[in-house]
């Protein structure tokens, strides 16, 4: 894609909810500029799916980022800060987040001394 030809990038990308990594190795990578394999199997057992995405993923995100373009990224509960961490790696700020929180439990209706 042309550098600075997207108005906005709304994605869905990996959570990443497989094993977890050793966060410092992570950040060793990245800070290095180098790219972090994982190794892991993800969602069924895809290796794509078995991370977040790195800097280099979201350096491409702004590159075809009109100035001013907003990013707008999902994540799981348990890597978002390991997302965040790669989008701020890249070049962007984060300026606000929201949360979709959700309780779950035991039914109601179910009778635990049985």
């Amino acid at each position: 894609m042309p550098d600075e030809s997207v108005d906005a990038v709304v994605t869905d990308p990996p959570y990443g909810l497989s094993r977890e990594p050793d966060v410092a190795k992570v950040m060793a990578h990245w800070i290095a500029g180098d790219a972090y394999e994982h190794g892991g199997g993800g969602f069924m057992g895809k290796t794509w799916d078995s991370f977040v995405p790195g800097p280099d993923y979201w350096r491409e995100a702004i590159r075809v980022l009109k100035p001013g373009g907003h990013l707008l990224a999902f994540g799981g509960t348990r890597t978002y800060d390991l997302l965040t961490i790669a989008i701020r790696f890249a070049g962007f700020e984060i300026r606000d987040s929201l949360h979709w929180l959700y309780g779950s439990g035991f039914p109601k209706a179910l009778n635990v001394s049985k």
